[in-house]
C-alpha cells in the first residue's frame, strides 16, 4: 500500500529515494524484491506519469527494452511484391525490345538488297552435304587444282 512507502531526501527535481516497509513484520523489504517489482511494473509507472525510460530513471535498475513492434504489413508480402515488380518490369522490357527489333527489320534495306544478300549467303545441298557456293566476287581459289608454281607465285 502507498501508506507503507516512505519518501526520503525529496528535492525540487523530483529526485528521491524510498523505502518500502512490511507492517506485519515491522521491517523494510529487501531491495531485490522492490527492484523486481519495479521492473515488472515499469510500464505502468511510466504511463501513470506520462514518462518513458529516458525521463524516469531508477538507479540500479536497468531500463527494459521495449517490445518489438509488429509491422502493419507482413515482411513476406513486401519481399514478394518487390520481386513481382522486378519480374513484371523484366517481361515488359523483353516485349518492348522484341517489338523494337521487328520494327528495325521491317524498316531495313530494300527488298532488292535483301535478295542479293540471300543469294550470297545461300547454302546449297548437294548429295545431302551442305556446300557453300563459290564467291565469284571474292575470287576464291581451289588449292587442289593449283600447281606448285602457282602456289608460290604471289597474286
Amino acid at each position: 500500500r502507498i501508506s507503507h512507502v516512505l519518501l526520503c531526501n525529496v528535492t525540487q527535481r523530483v529526485s528521491f529515494w524510498f523505502v518500502v516497509t512490511d507492517p506485519s513484520k515491522n521491517h523494510t523489504l529487501p531491495a531485490v524484491e522492490i527492484q523486481s517489482a519495479i521492473r515488472m511494473n515499469r510500464n505502468r509507472i511510466n504511463n501513470a506519469f506520462f514518462l518513458n525510460d529516458q525521463t524516469l530513471e531508477f538507479l540500479k535498475i536497468p531500463s527494459t527494452l521495449a517490445p518489438p513492434t509488429d509491422p502493419s504489413v507482413p515482411i513476406w508480402i513486401i519481399i514478394f511484391s518487390v520481386i513481382f515488380c522486378i519480374v513484371i518490369v523484366a517481361v515488359m522490357l523483353l516485349i518492348l525490345s522484341g517489338i523494337r527489333q521487328r520494327r528495325r527489320k521491317s524498316k531495313g534495306p530494300s527488298e532488292v538488297d535483301d535478295t542479293e544478300d540471300k543469294c550470297e549467303n545461300m547454302i546449297t545441298i548437294e548429295n545431302g552435304i551442305p556446300c557453300d557456293p563459290l564467291d565469284t566476287k571474292g575470287g576464291h581459289i581451289n588449292d587442289a587444282f593449283m600447281t606448285e608454281d602457282e602456289r608460290l607465285t604471289p597474286l
